[in-house]
């Protein structure tokens, strides 16, 4: 997350490196995720935005210890979880089960 009691001088973009692991892997497999890669834009464009309160501290502790956090904010995965336009259409659920039962080897 991006908040919290974090020193200025200790933040770390390695949630954004995360994402764009994610994102270089979704353009090597774009049927194999769920989502598209405009669910990670958003998702990166939220990790400052402090609209959401699922990205804010460093730890599910601090969420927790930061007096109402839950109740005056939102549910990131809740707002993207609702949008349609976030699924990736070429997604193929056959293929994911035919690889987990040890049938492909892409």
């Amino acid at each position: 997350g991006g908040g919290g009691g974090t020193e200025e001088g200790q933040i770390s973009p390695i949630f954004l490196q995360f994402l764009d692991c994610a994102y270089q892997v979704l353009r090597q497999y774009p049927d194999r995720f769920e989502f598209n890669e405009r669910y990670l834009l958003l998702l990166s464009e939220h990790v400052y935005s402090c609209r959401f309160g699922t990205l804010l501290c460093d730890t599910e502790r601090e969420r927790e210890h930061v007096a109402g956090i839950r109740q005056r904010t939102h549910c990131l995965w809740e707002y993207l979880d609702s949008r349609p336009e976030l699924v990736n259409r070429s997604f193929s659920a056959d293929k994911e089960e035919k690889h987990e039962k040890g049938g492909g080897s892409d």
